[in-house]
């Protein structure tokens, strides 16, 4: 956000330079946030500059900026469901049945970071050269971009298909959004997931940029390098955590949540009747 501010501030029309700085005017402010995809009202655009232009002389500097954006962008947080695991481990299943039987949100890391990057926007194609390298997108941009998403389903529980990345995604979302309310841990042997990545990549013929040997490889080894102090954060805020082992079918990963669910029915149960 930081470098978007003084692009825009540089363009013609944007912003400009005074003696406390560098500024963006209104219009400059409504192309950036353009630029990754916020299309705010007309209203709210004015709303974010009437609190933070304290001068009243149409102009936000950096800190101003920042204050009243953050404040803007960041929406009402929705109750969360962590499904975590690696490249192919069926986290995609597990969500599209939970979305489907329980009415929850689907919200696939991966999908969205691919969407913005056929949006074309400026974070967009940041992202498309990360992605291309088979490593990790920086936690700052993958959390505006989710957060974004999770604004048009307030209210509802959505399930973070690949989320978080890395320590700091989980770090940067509790600050942001919450903790999550649960997470879903979908354990998977490597060679498990390669086969199902290259399987995937017939199948759709390479319609995905990460779908082969040598990036499945380096995911795969960025997701290990996470994995740990992901599940000591989990641990350490008290987010339950459920195993799955999904080295095996759809049908056996699926009967392995139902019967959680009727082991917790069960429990629920019989504490209403105590």
């Amino acid at each position: 956000i930081t470098d978007l501010f003084f692009q825009f501030a540089h363009q013609t029309g944007g912003g400009g330079v005074d003696e406390e700085g560098t500024y963006l005017e209104i219009s400059g402010v409504k192309q950036l946030l353009h630029s990754i995809g916020e299309k705010p009202s007309e209203q709210t655009l004015a709303d974010l500059f009437l609190s933070a232009d304290k001068n009243n002389d149409n102009k936000l500097h950096l800190t101003e900026f920042l204050m009243a954006a953050d404040t803007v962008l960041a929406g009402a947080p929705a109750s969360t469901v962590w499904v975590i695991g690696g490249p192919g481990s069926g986290k995609g299943m597990i969500c599209g049945k939970l979305s489907v039987q329980c009415g929850a949100v689907h919200v696939s890391s991966g999908a969205m970071l691919r969407d913005e990057v056929a949006s074309g926007t400026y974070l967009g194609r940041e992202v498309a050269e990360i992605m291309k390298k088979g490593q990790l997108v920086c936690s700052a941009a993958i959390t505006t971009i989710l957060r974004r998403r999770m604004r048009e389903h307030p209210g509802r529980r959505i399930l973070l298909d690949g989320f978080p990345r890395s320590l700091q995604n989980a770090n940067d979302f509790a600050d942001q959004c919450g903790k999550p309310e649960l997470a879903l841990f979908c354990h998977c042997d490597d060679t498990t997931m390669i086969e199902r990545i290259l399987k995937r990549a017939e199948e759709t013929d390479g319609e995905r940029a990460d779908d082969n040997i040598q990036t499945a490889l380096k995911r795969i080894k960025a997701y290990h390098k996470a994995e740990r102090p992901v599940i000591e954060w989990l641990m350490d805020n008290c987010i339950p955590i459920v195993r799955l082992d999904c080295n095996g079918t759809q049908e056996n990963v699926w009967n392995q949540l139902l019967a959680i669910g009727r082991l917790m029915r069960l429990a629920a149960t019989n504490q209403t009747s105590r």
